[in-house]
């Protein structure tokens, strides 16, 4: 008998359980999920905001070494952070806001498309993400009904590990869309179908309201995306409808009569639990500074240009966009959206597609009420850039269930030789 010796190679030592571009991916994006949570840790804050910035550093060279050439929509991207990040210089902003909130954003996006060969890796790793902080989320939600702690700044914001119960939606979205494309590829529902009712029960915790509202039209929009209705999944006419709720928003803060009517309409008090007020100043503030804006700011500094105790953001995206990086910002903002919008369009009628299209609408109204600063977001812009890539992974998995109906039954016993 003879025994063969188990060297100990490099390739043994590098091996895992998954595949090695799949664990590089997963290292470089989770940094990038930090919760508000880890905010109230010092320690944990500096490790996850230092890994942040390593991670977009590395996705950067890796761009530069695997020669992946830099498309319109990631040159608009870098001018819009270049614009942002020229105001913040000349008014004496917060550059480490400005890092945190839209330069990381950057890193985000590059990241995902980066690897946008390899749908079904990122889908994967980000339902993965996601099924671990929904749930400990929704279990934190469940064991401290008041919350975990507080906000730092106002100190009576009761918070859960994904933070402020207004804070969920980026996440949620981004892990809605990767659920249903779970669901999609693998043919499985019952995990991705979870998620997203752990999602939904997490906003009726929490009492949010308009966070609930847009992931229900979220998932209603999804459940009627099998069906032949193109129309409603057009991007650019959800962007159109997107355009005229922010006039409508704009209108009611200077016209006491239209948002009154509105209000009434949506059973809510007049100002909106006070937005309507915060939306009047930070307009008044954008007509000083229309061109280039004042900056990103802290929050304290925010509240104090506003002069609103709970100012510490417009609570309006395209106004916080607005005020932060002036007219230009929000333009080429808008045509980075348009390009975006572009793609999608021209995968138009795929189940990928749809779904894009449904999560930037959902995230464009979100955006009405809120001014998101979490970098995850473009996250859900580069899926949406790159949905050919989703829509053909999408094909693959309707090919092998089609051919797996037509396969013959296999044979369960052997003939008997006579």
């Amino acid at each position: 008998m003879v025994f063969r010796s188990h060297s100990i190679s490099r390739k043994n030592i590098l091996r895992t359980p998954i595949p090695w571009v799949a664990l590089l991916f997963l290292l470089l994006i989770v940094p990038h999920f930090k919760t508000a949570y880890i905010d109230t840790f010092d320690s944990a804050d500096l490790l996850f905001n230092a890994a942040r910035v390593a991670s977009m550093l590395i996705t950067v060279a890796l761009y530069a070494v695997k020669g992946r050439r830099a498309d319109a929509r990631v040159g608009l991207l870098i001018v819009f952070e270049l614009c942002l990040l020229l105001s913040t210089l000349l008014h004496g902003g917060a550059v480490v806001p400005f890092v945190s909130s839209y330069a990381l954003g950057l890193g985000v996006y590059l990241l995902v498309d980066l690897y946008s060969d390899r749908p079904r890796m990122i889908v994967r790793v980000l339902f993965f993400i996601g099924e671990l902080l929904v749930y400990v989320n929704l279990a934190s939600m469940i064991i401290a009904p008041d919350g975990l702690y507080v906000s730092k700044l106002l100190g009576y914001y009761h918070n859960w590990v994904l933070g402020y119960k207004n804070q969920f939606l980026p996440f949620f979205i981004c892990f809605a869309t990767v659920a249903f494309l779970q669901m999609r590829y693998s043919r499985k529902r019952l995990r991705p179908a979870a998620l997203i009712v752990a999602m939904l029960l997490s906003l009726v915790l929490g009492k949010s309201a308009t966070s609930l509202i847009v992931m229900v039209i979220f998932v209603a929009g999804m459940m009627i995306a099998e069906t032949r209705a193109r129309l409603v999944f057009n991007p650019y006419l959800l962007a159109i409808v997107v355009v005229f709720a922010f006039f409508v928003i704009v209108l009611m803060s200077s016209s006491e009569t239209i948002s009154g009517l509105i209000a009434a309409i949506a059973n809510r008090d007049v100002t909106f639990s006070g937005r309507t007020v915060i939306w009047g100043s930070v307009m008044d503030a954008i007509a000083q500074k229309p061109l280039f804006g004042w900056g990103v700011m802290s929050d304290e500094s925010h509240i104090a240009l506003i002069d609103h105790v709970e100012a510490s953001s417009a609570h309006n995206f395209y106004l916080e966009l607005l005020l932060s990086g002036g007219v230009v910002s929000l333009l080429v903002y808008g045509v980075f959206v348009v390009l975006v919008l572009k793609r999608l369009k021209s995968c138009e009628g795929t189940y990928a597609a749809k779904l894009c299209a449904v999560a930037l609408f959902a995230l464009g109204i979100a955006y009405m009420t809120e001014a998101y600063s979490n970098p995850i977001i473009f996250a859900l812009f580069a899926l949406a850039a790159n949905v050919g890539e989703y829509a053909n992974a999408e094909k693959e998995s309707d090919l092998v269930v089609s051919s797996s109906k037509k396969r013959p039954p296999v044979a369960t016993s052997l003939p008997v030789a006579n």
